[in-house]
Protein backbone atom coordinates (compact mmCIF):
# COMPACT_ATOMS: atom_id res chain seq x y z
CA UNK A 1 0.00 0.00 0.00
CA UNK A 2 2.86 2.37 0.80
CA UNK A 3 4.32 1.79 -2.66
CA UNK A 4 0.98 2.64 -4.29
CA UNK A 5 0.70 5.80 -2.19
CA UNK A 6 4.23 6.81 -3.18
CA UNK A 7 3.49 6.29 -6.88
CA UNK A 8 0.21 8.20 -6.59
CA UNK A 9 1.82 11.22 -4.92
CA UNK A 10 4.70 11.19 -7.41
CA UNK A 11 2.36 11.26 -10.41
CA UNK A 12 -0.34 13.61 -9.13
CA UNK A 13 1.58 15.69 -6.60
CA UNK A 14 -1.21 15.20 -4.05
CA UNK A 15 -0.80 14.75 -0.30
CA UNK A 16 -0.47 11.35 1.34
CA UNK A 17 -3.91 11.71 2.91
CA UNK A 18 -5.56 12.32 -0.47
CA UNK A 19 -3.62 9.42 -1.95
CA UNK A 20 -4.92 7.09 0.74
CA UNK A 21 -8.48 8.31 0.22
CA UNK A 22 -8.46 7.83 -3.57
CA UNK A 23 -6.81 4.44 -3.31
CA UNK A 24 -9.42 3.31 -0.80
CA UNK A 25 -12.25 4.47 -3.07
CA UNK A 26 -10.63 2.68 -6.03
CA UNK A 27 -10.01 -0.54 -4.04
CA UNK A 28 -6.26 -0.20 -4.42
CA UNK A 29 -6.35 0.23 -8.23
CA UNK A 30 -3.63 2.83 -8.91
CA UNK A 31 -4.67 3.62 -12.48
CA UNK A 32 -8.33 4.05 -11.54
CA UNK A 33 -7.40 6.20 -8.54
CA UNK A 34 -5.27 8.52 -10.69
CA UNK A 35 -8.03 8.79 -13.29
CA UNK A 36 -10.56 9.61 -10.57
CA UNK A 37 -8.22 12.21 -9.11
CA UNK A 38 -7.91 14.10 -12.40
CA UNK A 39 -11.61 13.74 -13.22
CA UNK A 40 -12.63 15.33 -9.91
CA UNK A 41 -9.94 17.97 -10.09
CA UNK A 42 -8.23 16.68 -6.94
CA UNK A 43 -11.25 17.32 -4.73
CA UNK A 44 -11.00 16.29 -1.08
CA UNK A 45 -13.27 13.27 -0.80
CA UNK A 46 -13.23 13.31 3.02
CA UNK A 47 -14.58 16.90 3.38
CA UNK A 48 -18.04 17.68 4.69
CA UNK A 49 -21.17 17.73 2.60
CA UNK A 50 -20.87 21.48 2.14
CA UNK A 51 -17.92 20.99 -0.21
CA UNK A 52 -19.33 17.99 -2.00
CA UNK A 53 -21.48 18.14 -5.02
CA UNK A 54 -25.13 18.04 -4.11
CA UNK A 55 -26.83 14.80 -5.10
CA UNK A 56 -29.49 15.01 -7.75
CA UNK A 57 -32.83 16.12 -6.29
CA UNK A 58 -35.44 13.43 -5.72
CA UNK A 59 -38.56 13.53 -7.82
CA UNK A 60 -41.37 15.75 -6.51
CA UNK A 61 -43.78 14.03 -4.11
CA UNK A 62 -46.90 12.79 -5.82
CA UNK A 63 -50.31 14.16 -5.03
CA UNK A 64 -51.24 10.93 -3.20
CA UNK A 65 -48.49 11.62 -0.64
CA UNK A 66 -49.99 15.02 0.09
CA UNK A 67 -53.46 13.55 0.44
CA UNK A 68 -52.11 10.96 2.87
CA UNK A 69 -52.19 13.56 5.63
CA UNK A 70 -55.93 14.10 5.23
CA UNK A 71 -57.01 11.10 7.45
CA UNK A 72 -55.27 12.83 10.37
CA UNK A 73 -57.57 15.77 9.88
CA UNK A 74 -60.67 13.60 9.33
CA UNK A 75 -60.14 11.45 12.44
CA UNK A 76 -61.20 14.31 14.67
CA UNK A 77 -64.87 14.67 15.47
CA UNK A 78 -66.34 18.01 14.56
CA UNK A 79 -67.05 20.16 17.52
CA UNK A 80 -64.61 18.32 19.80
CA UNK A 81 -62.01 20.18 21.83
CA UNK A 82 -59.14 18.86 19.76
CA UNK A 83 -60.24 20.66 16.53
CA UNK A 84 -57.71 23.42 16.86
CA UNK A 85 -54.86 20.92 17.26
CA UNK A 86 -55.92 19.07 14.13
CA UNK A 87 -56.00 22.27 12.11
CA UNK A 88 -52.59 23.21 13.41
CA UNK A 89 -51.14 19.85 12.38
CA UNK A 90 -52.70 20.18 8.94
CA UNK A 91 -51.23 23.66 8.45
CA UNK A 92 -47.84 22.43 9.60
CA UNK A 93 -47.86 19.47 7.19
CA UNK A 94 -48.95 21.70 4.31
CA UNK A 95 -46.20 24.20 5.06
CA UNK A 96 -43.58 21.44 5.21
CA UNK A 97 -44.73 20.01 1.88
CA UNK A 98 -44.70 23.45 0.26
CA UNK A 99 -41.22 24.17 1.65
CA UNK A 100 -39.90 20.84 0.41
CA UNK A 101 -41.29 21.49 -3.04
CA UNK A 102 -39.73 24.97 -3.16
CA UNK A 103 -36.35 23.63 -2.08
CA UNK A 104 -36.41 20.76 -4.55
CA UNK A 105 -37.62 22.77 -7.52
CA UNK A 106 -35.48 25.76 -6.54
CA UNK A 107 -32.24 23.75 -6.64
CA UNK A 108 -33.18 22.04 -9.89
CA UNK A 109 -34.01 25.35 -11.63
CA UNK A 110 -31.39 27.48 -9.93
CA UNK A 111 -29.65 28.21 -13.17
CA UNK A 112 -32.77 29.82 -14.58
CA UNK A 113 -34.56 31.14 -11.51
CA UNK A 114 -31.63 33.13 -10.17
CA UNK A 115 -30.53 31.13 -7.10
CA UNK A 116 -30.99 32.21 -3.49
CA UNK A 117 -30.80 35.96 -4.10
CA UNK A 118 -33.00 35.91 -7.18
CA UNK A 119 -30.10 37.21 -9.36
CA UNK A 120 -29.33 35.40 -12.60
CA UNK A 121 -25.78 34.10 -13.04
CA UNK A 122 -23.62 36.21 -15.41
CA UNK A 123 -23.27 35.16 -19.06
CA UNK A 124 -20.16 33.11 -19.59
CA UNK A 125 -17.32 34.86 -21.46
CA UNK A 126 -16.75 33.65 -25.04
CA UNK A 127 -14.14 34.33 -27.73
CA UNK A 128 -14.70 34.48 -31.49
CA UNK A 129 -13.29 36.09 -34.66
CA UNK A 130 -15.09 39.04 -36.15
CA UNK A 131 -15.31 39.11 -39.98
CA UNK A 132 -16.12 42.35 -41.71
CA UNK A 133 -17.97 45.28 -40.19
CA UNK A 134 -21.35 45.64 -38.58
CA UNK A 135 -23.14 45.10 -41.88
CA UNK A 136 -21.09 42.09 -42.96
CA UNK A 137 -24.03 39.74 -42.54
CA UNK A 138 -26.37 41.90 -44.58
CA UNK A 139 -26.76 41.68 -48.38
CA UNK A 140 -24.17 44.44 -48.88
CA UNK A 141 -21.60 42.50 -46.87
CA UNK A 142 -22.36 39.29 -48.73
CA UNK A 143 -21.95 41.08 -52.06
CA UNK A 144 -18.59 42.47 -50.89
CA UNK A 145 -17.35 38.98 -50.00
CA UNK A 146 -18.39 37.70 -53.41
CA UNK A 147 -16.58 40.57 -55.12
CA UNK A 148 -13.35 39.83 -53.24
CA UNK A 149 -13.56 36.13 -54.11
CA UNK A 150 -14.20 36.94 -57.76
CA UNK A 151 -11.28 39.39 -57.83
CA UNK A 152 -8.97 36.76 -56.37
CA UNK A 153 -10.07 34.07 -58.81
CA UNK A 154 -9.47 36.28 -61.88
CA UNK A 155 -5.69 36.26 -61.50
CA UNK A 156 -3.39 33.68 -63.00
CA UNK A 157 0.26 32.67 -62.68
CA UNK A 158 1.55 36.26 -62.96
CA UNK A 159 -1.37 37.87 -61.15
CA UNK A 160 -2.63 39.44 -64.34
CA UNK A 161 -6.20 40.45 -64.91
CA UNK A 162 -8.65 38.73 -67.19
CA UNK A 163 -8.60 39.44 -70.91
CA UNK A 164 -11.54 41.81 -70.56
CA UNK A 165 -9.76 43.98 -67.97
CA UNK A 166 -6.02 43.70 -68.68
CA UNK A 167 -6.19 46.45 -71.30
CA UNK A 168 -8.20 48.83 -69.09
CA UNK A 169 -6.39 52.01 -67.96
CA UNK A 170 -4.35 51.70 -64.80
CA UNK A 171 -5.82 53.08 -61.58
CA UNK A 172 -4.29 56.35 -60.42
CA UNK A 173 -3.66 54.88 -56.99
CA UNK A 174 -1.14 52.05 -57.38
CA UNK A 175 -1.75 50.83 -53.85
CA UNK A 176 -5.45 50.43 -54.55
CA UNK A 177 -4.79 48.53 -57.75
CA UNK A 178 -2.28 46.33 -55.97
CA UNK A 179 -4.76 45.66 -53.18
CA UNK A 180 -7.43 44.77 -55.72
CA UNK A 181 -4.98 42.56 -57.59
CA UNK A 182 -4.34 40.35 -54.57
CA UNK A 183 -7.94 40.32 -53.33
CA UNK A 184 -7.12 41.98 -50.01
CA UNK A 185 -4.06 39.86 -49.17
CA UNK A 186 -1.10 41.57 -47.53
CA UNK A 187 1.15 43.32 -50.05
CA UNK A 188 4.31 41.98 -48.43
CA UNK A 189 3.24 38.37 -48.95
CA UNK A 190 1.77 38.67 -52.44
CA UNK A 191 4.45 37.52 -54.87
CA UNK A 192 1.91 37.21 -57.75
CA UNK A 193 1.11 40.91 -57.38
CA UNK A 194 4.79 41.83 -57.81
CA UNK A 195 4.96 39.73 -60.97
CA UNK A 196 1.84 41.48 -62.20
CA UNK A 197 3.60 44.84 -61.81
CA UNK A 198 6.69 43.59 -63.66
CA UNK A 199 4.75 42.26 -66.65
CA UNK A 200 2.12 45.02 -66.59
CA UNK A 201 1.16 46.53 -69.98
CA UNK A 202 2.73 49.95 -70.70
CA UNK A 203 -0.28 52.08 -69.79
CA UNK A 204 1.93 55.21 -69.74
CA UNK A 205 2.34 55.22 -73.54
CA UNK A 206 -0.79 53.33 -74.62
CA UNK A 207 -3.66 55.12 -76.35
CA UNK A 208 -7.13 54.15 -75.18
CA UNK A 209 -8.77 54.41 -78.62
CA UNK A 210 -10.15 52.05 -81.20
CA UNK A 211 -8.11 51.46 -84.33
CA UNK A 212 -10.21 53.79 -86.47
CA UNK A 213 -10.22 56.52 -83.82
CA UNK A 214 -6.45 56.11 -83.48
CA UNK A 215 -6.08 56.67 -87.23
CA UNK A 216 -8.06 59.90 -87.00
CA UNK A 217 -6.01 61.03 -84.02
CA UNK A 218 -2.70 60.17 -85.71
CA UNK A 219 -3.64 62.09 -88.86
CA UNK A 220 -4.36 65.20 -86.83
CA UNK A 221 -1.11 65.13 -84.85
CA UNK A 222 0.98 63.72 -87.76
CA UNK A 223 2.18 60.62 -85.96
CA UNK A 224 2.59 57.03 -87.08
CA UNK A 225 0.50 54.25 -85.53
CA UNK A 226 2.52 51.64 -83.67
CA UNK A 227 0.46 48.46 -83.13
CA UNK A 228 1.27 45.59 -80.78
CA UNK A 229 -1.00 42.51 -80.72
CA UNK A 230 -0.47 40.34 -77.63
CA UNK A 231 -1.38 36.76 -76.70
CA UNK A 232 -1.33 36.32 -72.92
CA UNK A 233 -0.66 32.59 -73.22
CA UNK A 234 2.72 33.26 -74.90
CA UNK A 235 5.56 34.25 -72.60
CA UNK A 236 7.32 36.29 -75.30
CA UNK A 237 4.46 38.78 -75.08
CA UNK A 238 5.08 39.15 -71.35
CA UNK A 239 8.81 39.67 -71.98
CA UNK A 240 7.97 42.40 -74.47
CA UNK A 241 6.11 44.30 -71.73
CA UNK A 242 8.94 43.79 -69.27
CA UNK A 243 12.02 44.46 -71.42
CA UNK A 244 11.04 46.65 -74.39
CA UNK A 245 8.06 48.84 -73.56
CA UNK A 246 9.35 49.63 -70.05
CA UNK A 247 12.71 50.99 -71.31
CA UNK A 248 12.79 54.79 -70.73
CA UNK A 249 14.35 55.57 -74.14
CA UNK A 250 11.76 53.47 -75.97
CA UNK A 251 8.91 55.05 -74.00
CA UNK A 252 10.14 58.56 -74.83
CA UNK A 253 10.53 57.84 -78.56
CA UNK A 254 7.17 56.08 -78.85
CA UNK A 255 5.35 58.80 -76.93
CA UNK A 256 6.81 61.55 -79.11
CA UNK A 257 6.47 60.00 -82.57
CA UNK A 258 3.75 57.33 -82.44
CA UNK A 259 0.17 56.67 -81.42
CA UNK A 260 0.70 53.39 -79.61
CA UNK A 261 -1.98 50.67 -79.53
CA UNK A 262 -1.50 47.46 -77.58
CA UNK A 263 -4.41 45.07 -78.10
CA UNK A 264 -5.26 41.61 -76.91
CA UNK A 265 -5.61 38.99 -79.58
CA UNK A 266 -8.85 37.76 -77.98
CA UNK A 267 -10.32 41.26 -77.61
CA UNK A 268 -12.72 42.89 -80.02
CA UNK A 269 -10.22 45.51 -81.27
CA UNK A 270 -7.54 42.86 -81.67
CA UNK A 271 -9.81 40.63 -83.73
CA UNK A 272 -10.82 43.56 -85.95
CA UNK A 273 -7.16 44.32 -86.63
CA UNK A 274 -6.38 40.67 -87.39
CA UNK A 275 -9.27 40.45 -89.85
CA UNK A 276 -7.85 43.44 -91.73
CA UNK A 277 -4.15 42.54 -91.80
CA UNK A 278 -3.67 38.92 -90.63
CA UNK A 279 -6.69 36.86 -91.65
CA UNK A 280 -4.77 33.62 -91.14
CA UNK A 281 -4.32 34.40 -87.42
CA UNK A 282 -7.79 35.55 -86.39
CA UNK A 283 -8.36 32.48 -84.21
CA UNK A 284 -6.91 29.05 -83.49
CA UNK A 285 -8.92 27.48 -86.30
CA UNK A 286 -7.41 29.84 -88.86
CA UNK A 287 -3.92 29.19 -87.50
CA UNK A 288 -4.44 25.43 -87.66
CA UNK A 289 -5.75 25.56 -91.22
CA UNK A 290 -2.70 27.56 -92.31
CA UNK A 291 -0.30 25.22 -90.51
CA UNK A 292 1.07 27.97 -88.28
CA UNK A 293 1.66 28.11 -84.54
CA UNK A 294 0.59 31.08 -82.47
CA UNK A 295 4.16 31.40 -81.14
CA UNK A 296 5.35 32.13 -84.70
CA UNK A 297 2.91 35.02 -85.13
CA UNK A 298 2.62 36.71 -81.72
CA UNK A 299 3.63 39.14 -80.42
CA UNK A 300 2.91 41.15 -83.55
CA UNK A 301 4.44 44.63 -83.98
CA UNK A 302 3.75 46.87 -86.96
CA UNK A 303 3.77 50.52 -88.00
CA UNK A 304 0.67 51.76 -89.84
CA UNK A 305 0.36 54.80 -92.08
CA UNK A 306 -2.67 56.64 -90.62
CA UNK A 307 -3.50 58.25 -93.97
CA UNK A 308 -3.81 55.05 -96.02
CA UNK A 309 -4.00 52.32 -93.37
CA UNK A 310 -1.05 50.57 -95.02
CA UNK A 311 1.40 48.46 -93.03
CA UNK A 312 4.64 50.34 -93.60
CA UNK A 313 6.84 48.18 -91.38
CA UNK A 314 6.35 44.80 -89.68
CA UNK A 315 8.74 43.16 -87.22
CA UNK A 316 9.43 39.57 -88.26
CA UNK A 317 11.32 38.74 -85.05
CA UNK A 318 10.53 39.52 -81.43
CA UNK A 319 12.76 42.38 -80.22
CA UNK A 320 15.11 41.27 -77.45
CA UNK A 321 17.27 44.34 -76.85
CA UNK A 322 15.62 47.73 -76.21
CA UNK A 323 18.60 49.62 -77.69
CA UNK A 324 18.42 47.68 -80.95
CA UNK A 325 14.67 48.20 -81.10
CA UNK A 326 15.18 51.92 -80.47
CA UNK A 327 17.70 52.17 -83.30
CA UNK A 328 15.26 50.48 -85.69
CA UNK A 329 12.63 53.05 -84.74
CA UNK A 330 15.05 55.93 -85.34
CA UNK A 331 16.07 54.46 -88.67
CA UNK A 332 12.42 54.26 -89.68
CA UNK A 333 11.82 57.87 -88.64
CA UNK A 334 14.87 58.92 -90.69
CA UNK A 335 13.56 57.27 -93.86
CA UNK A 336 9.84 57.98 -93.55
CA UNK A 337 7.88 61.15 -92.92
CA UNK A 338 4.21 62.18 -92.72
CA UNK A 339 4.90 65.64 -94.13
CA UNK A 340 2.87 66.50 -97.21
CA UNK A 341 5.90 67.46 -99.29
CA UNK A 342 8.01 64.48 -98.18
CA UNK A 343 8.70 61.50 -100.43
CA UNK A 344 8.76 58.17 -98.67
CA UNK A 345 10.56 55.07 -100.00
CA UNK A 346 8.55 52.97 -102.43
CA UNK A 347 8.56 49.21 -102.77
CA UNK A 348 10.92 47.95 -105.46
CA UNK A 349 9.83 44.32 -105.32
CA UNK A 350 6.49 42.58 -105.38
CA UNK A 351 5.28 41.48 -101.98
CA UNK A 352 4.97 37.67 -101.89
CA UNK A 353 1.56 36.18 -101.26
CA UNK A 354 1.40 34.61 -97.83
CA UNK A 355 -1.86 32.66 -97.91
CA UNK A 356 -2.86 29.67 -100.02
CA UNK A 357 -6.36 31.11 -100.24
CA UNK A 358 -4.95 34.01 -102.29
CA UNK A 359 -2.95 31.82 -104.69
CA UNK A 360 -3.98 30.74 -108.16
CA UNK A 361 -4.00 27.09 -109.17
CA UNK A 362 -0.67 27.48 -110.97
CA UNK A 363 0.91 29.10 -107.89
CA UNK A 364 -0.38 26.34 -105.64
CA UNK A 365 0.98 23.74 -108.07
CA UNK A 366 4.35 25.51 -108.06
CA UNK A 367 4.38 25.61 -104.28
CA UNK A 368 3.58 21.90 -104.09
CA UNK A 369 6.40 21.10 -106.54
CA UNK A 370 8.87 23.20 -104.53
CA UNK A 371 7.92 21.41 -101.34
CA UNK A 372 8.22 17.99 -102.98
CA UNK A 373 11.64 18.87 -104.41
CA UNK A 374 12.86 20.18 -101.07
CA UNK A 375 12.80 23.77 -102.19
CA UNK A 376 12.64 26.56 -99.68
CA UNK A 377 9.43 28.44 -99.25
CA UNK A 378 8.13 30.95 -96.81
CA UNK A 379 5.90 29.50 -94.06
CA UNK A 380 2.29 30.57 -94.29
CA UNK A 381 2.33 32.05 -90.82
CA UNK A 382 5.53 34.01 -91.33
CA UNK A 383 5.15 37.71 -91.89
CA UNK A 384 7.30 39.81 -94.21
CA UNK A 385 8.43 43.35 -93.62
CA UNK A 386 7.17 45.77 -96.29
CA UNK A 387 10.03 48.10 -95.39
CA UNK A 388 12.54 45.52 -96.64
CA UNK A 389 10.99 45.74 -100.09
CA UNK A 390 11.97 49.42 -100.30
CA UNK A 391 15.67 48.79 -99.73
CA UNK A 392 18.09 48.16 -102.58
CA UNK A 393 21.21 46.05 -102.58
CA UNK A 394 21.84 42.35 -102.25
CA UNK A 395 22.25 39.59 -104.82
CA UNK A 396 18.51 39.20 -105.37
CA UNK A 397 17.86 42.78 -106.48
CA UNK A 398 17.14 43.40 -110.13
CA UNK A 399 19.43 45.87 -111.84
CA UNK A 400 16.54 47.40 -113.71
CA UNK A 401 14.73 48.25 -110.48
CA UNK A 402 17.61 50.03 -108.80
CA UNK A 403 16.82 53.38 -110.42
CA UNK A 404 13.05 53.63 -110.47
CA UNK A 405 12.94 57.35 -109.90
CA UNK A 406 15.28 60.34 -109.62
CA UNK A 407 14.93 63.28 -107.29
CA UNK A 408 16.17 66.67 -108.46
CA UNK A 409 16.56 69.22 -105.66
CA UNK A 410 16.64 72.62 -107.31
CA UNK A 411 16.65 74.53 -104.02
CA UNK A 412 20.13 73.21 -103.15
CA UNK A 413 21.88 74.54 -106.23
CA UNK A 414 22.68 77.92 -104.74
CA UNK A 415 24.02 76.49 -101.46
CA UNK A 416 26.07 73.59 -102.85
CA UNK A 417 29.32 75.56 -103.06
CA UNK A 418 28.97 76.80 -99.49
CA UNK A 419 28.29 73.32 -98.08
CA UNK A 420 31.12 71.86 -100.14
CA UNK A 421 33.61 74.33 -98.71
CA UNK A 422 32.41 73.62 -95.15
CA UNK A 423 32.71 69.87 -95.66
CA UNK A 424 36.25 70.00 -96.99
CA UNK A 425 37.38 72.13 -94.07
CA UNK A 426 36.63 69.24 -91.70
CA UNK A 427 39.79 67.31 -90.86
CA UNK A 428 40.06 63.69 -91.94
CA UNK A 429 43.10 62.60 -89.91
CA UNK A 430 41.67 62.78 -86.35
CA UNK A 431 41.07 59.18 -85.33
CA UNK A 432 38.41 58.49 -82.72
CA UNK A 433 39.15 57.00 -79.28
CA UNK A 434 35.98 55.80 -77.56
CA UNK A 435 35.46 57.13 -74.01
CA UNK A 436 34.51 54.87 -71.14
CA UNK A 437 30.82 54.41 -70.37
CA UNK A 438 29.36 56.98 -68.00
CA UNK A 439 26.48 59.40 -67.50
CA UNK A 440 28.04 61.91 -69.88
CA UNK A 441 28.59 59.32 -72.64
CA UNK A 442 26.11 58.20 -75.29
CA UNK A 443 26.01 55.65 -78.08
CA UNK A 444 25.39 56.62 -81.69
CA UNK A 445 24.65 54.18 -84.49
CA UNK A 446 26.01 54.88 -87.96
CA UNK A 447 24.19 53.14 -90.80
CA UNK A 448 25.65 52.82 -94.28
CA UNK A 449 23.60 52.69 -97.48
CA UNK A 450 24.10 48.91 -97.78
CA UNK A 451 22.59 48.30 -94.33
CA UNK A 452 25.85 47.94 -92.40
CA UNK A 453 25.62 49.31 -88.85
CA UNK A 454 28.41 50.54 -86.59
CA UNK A 455 27.89 51.74 -83.00
CA UNK A 456 30.40 54.02 -81.28
CA UNK A 457 30.52 55.95 -77.99
CA UNK A 458 30.86 59.74 -77.87
CA UNK A 459 30.78 62.39 -75.17
CA UNK A 460 27.58 64.39 -74.98
CA UNK A 461 29.63 67.59 -75.01
CA UNK A 462 31.40 66.64 -78.27
CA UNK A 463 30.46 68.82 -81.22
CA UNK A 464 28.63 67.38 -84.22
CA UNK A 465 31.78 68.10 -86.24
CA UNK A 466 33.42 65.25 -84.28
CA UNK A 467 31.06 62.80 -86.01
CA UNK A 468 32.22 63.97 -89.45
CA UNK A 469 35.85 63.60 -88.37
CA UNK A 470 35.21 60.03 -87.21
CA UNK A 471 33.47 59.06 -90.47
CA UNK A 472 36.27 60.59 -92.55
CA UNK A 473 39.19 59.14 -90.59
CA UNK A 474 37.86 55.76 -89.42
CA UNK A 475 34.45 54.63 -90.64
CA UNK A 476 34.80 55.01 -94.41
CA UNK A 477 38.34 53.53 -94.62
CA UNK A 478 37.32 50.53 -92.51
CA UNK A 479 34.16 50.01 -94.52
CA UNK A 480 36.07 50.20 -97.79
CA UNK A 481 38.53 47.53 -96.63
CA UNK A 482 35.65 45.22 -95.68
CA UNK A 483 34.02 45.66 -99.08
CA UNK A 484 37.28 44.75 -100.84
CA UNK A 485 37.74 41.59 -98.79
CA UNK A 486 34.08 40.57 -99.07
CA UNK A 487 32.61 37.94 -101.41
CA UNK A 488 31.56 40.59 -103.95
CA UNK A 489 35.11 42.02 -104.05
CA UNK A 490 33.81 45.53 -104.65
CA UNK A 491 36.44 48.17 -105.33
CA UNK A 492 34.26 51.26 -104.95
CA UNK A 493 36.35 54.03 -103.45
CA UNK A 494 34.73 55.66 -100.44
CA UNK A 495 37.70 57.49 -98.98
CA UNK A 496 38.00 61.01 -100.30
CA UNK A 497 34.37 61.27 -101.38
CA UNK A 498 31.90 63.75 -100.02
CA UNK A 499 29.17 62.36 -97.78
CA UNK A 500 26.18 63.53 -95.79
CA UNK A 501 25.16 62.68 -92.23
CA UNK A 502 21.38 62.74 -91.70
CA UNK A 503 19.42 62.16 -88.49
CA UNK A 504 15.63 62.36 -88.16
CA UNK A 505 15.40 64.13 -91.50
CA UNK A 506 17.88 66.93 -90.74
CA UNK A 507 21.32 67.32 -92.30
CA UNK A 508 24.00 67.52 -89.64
CA UNK A 509 26.29 69.64 -91.84
CA UNK A 510 24.13 72.61 -90.76
CA UNK A 511 24.66 71.85 -87.03
CA UNK A 512 28.43 71.45 -86.79
CA UNK A 513 28.80 73.92 -83.91
CA UNK A 514 26.15 72.25 -81.72
CA UNK A 515 26.96 69.57 -79.19
CA UNK A 516 25.67 66.03 -79.61
CA UNK A 517 23.26 66.61 -76.74
CA UNK A 518 21.96 69.90 -78.18
CA UNK A 519 21.44 68.35 -81.62
CA UNK A 520 19.25 65.61 -80.11
CA UNK A 521 21.59 62.79 -81.13
CA UNK A 522 21.67 61.04 -77.76
CA UNK A 523 21.13 57.31 -78.39
CA UNK A 524 20.32 58.24 -81.98
CA UNK A 525 20.93 56.84 -85.45
CA UNK A 526 22.90 58.68 -88.14
CA UNK A 527 22.52 57.77 -91.82
CA UNK A 528 25.78 57.95 -93.83
CA UNK A 529 25.11 58.77 -97.49
CA UNK A 530 28.14 58.89 -99.78
CA UNK A 531 27.61 61.32 -102.67
CA UNK A 532 28.73 60.41 -106.16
Amino acid sequence: MDELISQFTTITGATVRKAETYLKVSDGDLEQAIQLYFDTGGADMESGPSTQTAPPPPPPPPAEALRASEPTRSTATPGSGSGSGVNSAYDEDEAIARRLQEELYGEAGGASSGGENGVRAPIARTRDTLIGGDDYGYPEGIAERRRLRAATSRFGAFGRRSAANVWAPESTDSSESLLEAVGGVSESSSKPSKLAEIFRPPFEIMTNLSFQDARDEAKEVEKWILVNIQDNSIFSCQLLNRDIWKAPEVKATVKENFVFLQMDRAGRDGKDYLRLYMANAVDDTALFSSGTKAEDVFPHIAIIDPRTGEQVKVWTDVPKNPLEFLMVLHEFLDRYSLKVDAKNPVQRKTKPKASVAHMTEDEMMQLAMQNSLGGTSTPLGATSDPDDLTKTGGASSDVGDLMEFEEVQENQADTSEKQESVFWRIRGDKHHAEPLSGPDVTRIQFKMSDGTRVVRRFLLKDRVERLFEYVKADLLPEHQEKRKSGPDDKEDLLVGKEFELVSLGKKLIDHLEETIDEAGLKMGTVMVEVLD
